[in-house]
């Protein structure tokens, strides 16, 4: 598929994916290739449909395995022009060897991000549309809907796109497009499965299998005699891929994207946000309290720079 909607979706498996990305990554710079007119045609028609519509709720759950990788478990993208939304994904974390959550909740006012694992939330100013909120990891379809065509270099990009034909999937038929990204050292194929009837996404699937391994190199020596030999680096085969329960145009309530400061979470601040004078009002204030344990006047970083600032003067 295209270099920019291949990256939106390796975003997806979050986590360390570096090493997956850059490896996915070297199939992505094929020669102009063969782009049927039709293939083309269904793609800017689904990208056309994501911008048109007014809310959706979508559901989506994740298969394949990239390894060592923390990879998504599933996840749901809820949204209501013109600003709201609800974004979630559910990953494996093996540092603490359970499936945790990340957050991202706009409610028409202010923009939160939670991190269940780190256990902290961020909270800034609401956009003012979907275009303007830019999401680390969103997807294919997020970048559809908020305006933003993930195709829009398909030529340049691809070594070919065709479609494969219309098939049925889950009861409702599908037509299934074919990317092609593929070169000497590996395959790479990108299949978008999308509804006949509404034109949305329902299934992606993606697959690349190494055709060649790099040459060997000479083994370095190593710094330490006590560090373990140097591991050969091999080309693994990629498979993964997702299927979405889609509903949309429905009325979404204002309750699905209320906010509420989970329990034990921590709000970060940035340093230039504590120090800055129109600080959000709806923020607790900073407290000090006094050597006998009594609460004093509540005050802001600022004020207590200023103090110190006053404080170096008098000692001079």
């Amino acid at each position: 598929m295209t270099a920019s909607a291949l990256r939106t979706i390796l975003a997806r498996w979050t986590g360390p994916v570096c090493a997956l990305h850059a490896m996915v990554c070297m199939t992505m710079t094929p020669a102009s290739g063969q782009v049927e007119p039709q293939a083309k045609r269904l793609l800017a028609d689904m990208v056309r449909a994501y911008r048109s519509l007014r809310s959706l709720d979508m559901q989506t759950t994740y298969t394949g395995d990239p390894g060592s990788f923390t990879k998504p478990v599933s996840s749901r993208l809820a949204f209501r022009r013109p600003n709201r939304l609800l974004y979630e994904v559910r990953h494996n974390n093996p540092s603490i060897a359970r499936v945790t959550a990340k957050r991202y909740v706009c409610d028409g006012r202010s923009f939160y991000i939670h991190d269940e694992g780190e256990q902290y939330y961020t909270r800034d100013k609401a956009p003012r549309s979907l275009k303007d909120l830019v999401l680390a990891g969103a997807s294919l379809e997020y970048a559809a809907l908020s305006g933003h065509d993930p195709f829009k270099d398909l030529e340049r990009e691809v070594r070919a796109a065709r479609v494969e034909g219309i098939y049925e999937l889950d009861g409702e038929p599908v037509t299934v497009v074919l990317l092609d990204t593929g070169t000497a050292e590996r395959t790479a194929e990108a299949r978008i499965f999308i509804s006949v009837d509404d034109k949305l996404i329902r299934r992606f699937t993606f697959e690349s299998i190494p055709l060649r391994q790099p040459e060997p190199r000479p083994p370095l020596e190593p710094l330490n005699p006590d560090d373990p030999p140097e591991q050969e680096l091999k080309l693994l085969p990629v498979r993964f891929g997702y299927d979405n329960k889609v509903t949309a145009n429905l009325r979404l309530p204002d309750g699905m994207f209320a906010w509420s400061a989970p329990a034990g979470a921590v709000l970060y601040e940035p340093l230039n946000q504590m120090l800055t004078r129109g600080r959000d009002p709806e923020r607790p204030a900073y407290i000090i309290l006094g050597k006998d344990g009594k609460q004093q006047k509540a005050v802001t970083y600022r004020d207590l720079i200023e103090a110190a600032r006053k404080q170096g003067k008098r000692k001079r």
